[in-house]
Order: structure tokens, then sequence, then C-alpha cells
């Protein structure tokens, strides 16, 4: 089964498009470790969540961002290893790893994606052009170019024009032609124009709308209908709910995507 097949089997199994990125920050958590406790509080404390979030159908795909268990050091990427082998036959996996280098390291860092991972898709910056975007062409996975993100910052490049197009745009074109999902942030309406440049066919992953105050109504109205290819990420927002919805943090993450599920099963 592809990547897209099992994303679609998702969505439609759990009657939802959300996608749950995994981004530890130790400091938000339910308590201090002590350096021997890193790793297994990490685990501990995402796999928990995930469970439930999976036990609810609240969730169709998560999405851990490497930097995020990196900043730990093997603590932070054994935690990654288990996270990933606990739900990789539960839950398509998307690794945020937003790689791009010349040809021969993008094809080691395609082997570490998915071969030492095994995540069904990677998020991939194009900057650097098709042979740095290639290697993670595998038939099978998915690659998420970046495209118009969500940051406050995207506008200094990828708004640039580019002839009668944006930059944007472009990636957008490349997308098409070499079969990509793209990332396209809910903080701009660009979303609008991008699903009817593509016909709505093109795999899109999109975040921005917890922590960044995106519109989750405006960007489920805007891809309409073909609604299981796409992902709407929420990260921190779930993953610390509890320091907004109170108790503990596995019913909070609960609570936050439920509510979050609310709005987009209205669309579906």
């Amino acid at each position: 089964m592809t990547a897209l097949d099992k994303l679609i089997k998702s969505a439609e199994e759990s009657r939802t498009i959300l996608c749950f990125g995994i981004d530890p920050a130790i400091n938000r958590m339910a308590r201090e470790p002590g350096e021997e406790e890193l790793e297994g509080l990490i685990t501990d404390y995402f796999s928990s969540i995930v469970e439930s979030l999976l036990e609810e159908n609240a969730i169709s795909a998560i999405k851990p961002n490497y930097a995020f268990f990196a900043q730990y050091g093997f603590d932070g990427l054994h935690a990654l290893e288990h996270l990933i082998g606990d739900c990789k036959e539960d839950v398509p996996v998307i690794l945020d790893v937003k790689r791009g280098d010349i040809g021969k390291t993008s094809e080691a860092y395609a082997k570490e994606a998915y071969d030492f991972w095994g995540a069904d898709a990677a998020t991939i910056s194009p900057y650097m052009g098709e042979d740095s975007v290639k290697p993670f062409l595998r038939e099978g996975k998915l690659a998420y170019l970046l495209c118009r993100t969500s940051n406050k910052g995207a506008k200094d490049f990828q708004e640039l024009k580019c002839g009668d197009s944006m930059l944007y745009e472009k990636v957008l074109e490349k997308a098409m032609e070499w079969n990509c999902g793209i990332v396209v942030g809910a903080t701009s309406d660009a979303i609008r124009k991008i699903v009817e440049q593509t016909g709505n066919k093109v795999p899109m992953l999109i975040p921005g709308i917890g922590a960044q105050g995106g519109d989750l109504g405006m960007v489920m109205e805007a891809i309409g209908e073909n609604v299981a290819i796409h992902r709407i990420n929420a990260s921190s927002s779930i993953a610390y709910a509890h320091e907004k919805h109170g108790g503990n943090p596995v019913g909070a993450a609960l609570k936050e995507a439920e509510n979050l599920n609310k709005k987009i099963r209205e669309h579906l």
C-alpha cells in the first residue's frame, strides 16, 4: 500500500484528516526529568497521547518533527525510534525533516527517512532543485515540498515575483510535475489559489491552525472535496493542551483534538 493509499484509508476509517505533530518540549511536559529519564519521559508522554488519540479515532496521521527530538541527543532520537515503531502499523507517519541537498547527500537523507526511520512521507526543501528532491520520490512514498509555509518569514522568498507568478507557485508547478505533495500553511489564503491551480489533486500538509492561529474553517472550505488526501496538522495545541484546558495531558489532548474534529467533520 502506498503512502497516499494509507492516508486515504486512515482518513476514511477515522473520519478526520487531523494530523498530530509531535514536537517534544521538556519544559512543557507534566514534570521535569533527570537526565537519565529523558528518553523514557518523551516516549511515555507522547505514546500515551497518541494511543488515546488513535483509540478515539481523533487523528489519521502523526508528524514527528525530527529537530525537536534531536535537540535532546540520543535520548530524543531513541524516543523517536520507539514512537515510530509503535505507530507505523496503525497510522501514516510523516517525518518532518525538511531535507534538501545535492543529489548524493539527499540520497543518504532519503535512506534515513524511509529505510532507517520507516516513514511513509517526509517534508522536503525544494530550494536546490530536482536532483535534491529526486531521491525522495521513491515508489510508495510521498514527499511534501515546502510551498507556501505558515511562518511569518514565508513572504521573504516564497512570494517573490517570478515573471507572472510567485516563487511558491513555481514550486507548486514542480510538485505537480514530480508527483509530490506540498506544505501549505493555514495562515495564508493562498491555499484557495493552490486548490484551484491543482484541481485539488495534490496532497497538502497544512500546518498553522493551532498555536499559529490559522483559519480552520477557511481551510476546510477551500479544500472542499477530495478531502482524504490532505492532512491538517496541529502540534503543540494538542500536545500541551493541558496548559489551556487543565487536567492531565492525555485528557486535555483528546479534548483539543475533539474541538478541532468537530469543525473538520462539518465539512466531510
